[in-house]
């Protein structure tokens, strides 16, 4: 199968509807507009976004680190385990004179986080693939990455159902065509 390019847009920011390229490999699948729209109007209920460092986990096209630092967000990580989605969020940003600030990781999220010290961010985005059973389980990886107060997006297949860690609540959630999203604060 031939992979082809895609594009969506930032919704919001100083890159508002900037086109993101997409590299298509049947598992990147970007989070839909209106779901990020909704997402950032929670957020800037509880965080002040320009002051947030970001970690961004199977980013794939990276539009959730990337339209957080088109917010403000001081500073990104974006994780990825296929070097072409990394690649297309490293030309993008080159584009954008952006790269200050942000750290590129081409490695499966699983050992990546179990492997490194912890750093504190405000916010960790967290889109696995949809193939995965259980997403929820990435909440023990991640709970030492986040800062207190921090919030934690996870993003799922609507069918698949997770089972919370005592210590984290949903704080908002919501649910779009095939997709149930929603908003956790390690407590």
């Amino acid at each position: 199968m031939e992979n082809k390019r895609n594009v969506t847009r930032i919704t919001g920011g100083i890159w508002k509807r900037t086109p993101v390229p997409i590299y298509s490999d049947n598992l990147v699948r970007p989070t839909p507009s209106r779901v990020r729209e909704t997402v950032f109007n929670w957020i800037r209920q509880d965080l002040q976004i320009h002051n947030c460092s970001v970690l961004d986990l199977f980013c794939g096209s990276g539009v959730l680190g990337l339209e957080a630092l088109s917010r403000g967000a001081v500073s990104a990580c974006f994780v990825d385990q296929n070097i072409e989605c990394l690649n297309y969020i490293k030309r993008l940003l080159s584009k954008l004179k952006s790269m200050q600030s942000v750290e590129l990781i081409n490695e499966d999220v699983s050992i990546w986080l179990q492997s490194r010290f912890p750093t504190n961010y405000d916010l960790i985005f967290l889109d696995p693939p949809f193939s995965f059973n259980n997403p929820g389980t990435y909440f023990s990886l991640v709970k030492p990455f986040v800062k207190k107060n921090g919030l934690i997006y996870l993003e799922k297949e609507r069918s698949k159902s997770i089972s919370l860690d005592s210590g984290v609540e949903c704080w908002k959630s919501a649910r779009a065509g095939i997709i149930e999203y929603g908003l956790y604060r390690i407590l």
